[in-house]
C-alpha cells in the first residue's frame, strides 16, 4: 500500500488506473485508424457505442466498489478506535482496583471522573452499534459490539455502587475482566474483517 498526502491508495486503485491507461491507448490508436478509413468507421459506429457504454458502466462499477470498500474501512476504524478508548478507560479502573483502594480513597481517587468518561463512550456506543448493524453483515462483530455496550453499562453501574459502598471491589473486577475479554473478541473479529475484506 502507498500513501499520498495521508490518503491510503491500495493496489486495486493502481491496477484500475493502469488498465484504464492501456484501454485509453488502444482506443486512441483505433480512432486514428477509423479517421483514416471512414467506411469502416460508419459500419463500426454502433459497436463502438456499445463498447463505450460497457466501458463507462465498468468504470462506474469500479468506482462504486472502491467507495464501498473505503467506507467500510473507515467505519471499521471507528469501531476499533471506540474499543481502544474503552480498553484505556478499563485499564485506568484496573489500576485503581489493583492498588486495593479503600472506599474513602476510591472516592478521592478520581474514579468518578473515569466513570463519567465511560458514560461518554457508552453514549458513543449507540452510534457504534448502529454502524455495526447497518454496515456489517458479520454476526460476531455485531454481537461483540452489543456485548461491549452491555458490559460498559454493568461496569458503570457497579462502579457507582462501589462509590456508594454497596458492593465490594471484586464486583468491579469481575466486570472489568468481562469487558476486557469482549474488547479482545471485537478487535480479533475486526482484524479478520480488515484482512479478508479490505486488504
Amino acid at each position: 500500500m502507498w500513501y499520498n498526502d495521508g490518503m491510503k491508495i491500495n493496489k486495486g486503485f493502481w491496477s484500475f488506473t493502469l488498465k484504464t491507461i492501456v484501454v485509453a491507448g488502444i482506443i486512441t490508436v483505433w480512432l486514428i485508424f477509423l479517421i483514416n478509413n471512414r467506411e469502416i468507421a460508419v459500419a463500426l459506429t454502433p459497436w463502438a457505442t456499445l463498447v463505450l457504454a460497457i466501458a463507462a458502466f465498468w468504470a462506474i462499477w469500479q468506482n462504486y466498489r472502491f467507495r464501498k470498500r473505503d467506507r467500510k474501512e473507515r467505519l471499521l476504524s471507528e469501531i476499533i478506535e471506540w474499543a481502544i478508548d474503552i480498553a484505556r478507560l478499563n485499564f485506568k479502573i484496573y489500576n485503581f482496583v489493583e492498588a486495593q483502594i479503600s472506599k474513602e480513597s476510591w472516592v478521592e481517587s478520581g474514579i468518578g471522573e473515569i466513570v463519567s468518561q465511560f458514560q461518554v463512550v457508552e453514549a458513543k456506543g449507540v452510534y457504534i452499534n448502529n454502524i455495526a448493524l447497518s454496515s456489517f453483515t458479520e454476526k460476531k462483530l455485531r454481537k461483540a459490539v452489543e456485548a461491549i455496550n452491555k458490559e460498559i453499562r454493568k461496569l458503570v453501574d457497579v462502579s457507582v455502587e462501589r462509590l456508594d459502598g454497596k458492593v465490594a471491589t471484586e464486583a468491579v473486577t469481575k466486570h472489568m475482566n468481562s469487558l476486557r475479554s469482549r474488547i479482545t473478541e471485537l478487535l480479533e473479529e475486526a482484524a479478520k474483517i480488515k484482512t479478508r475484506d479490505i486488504g
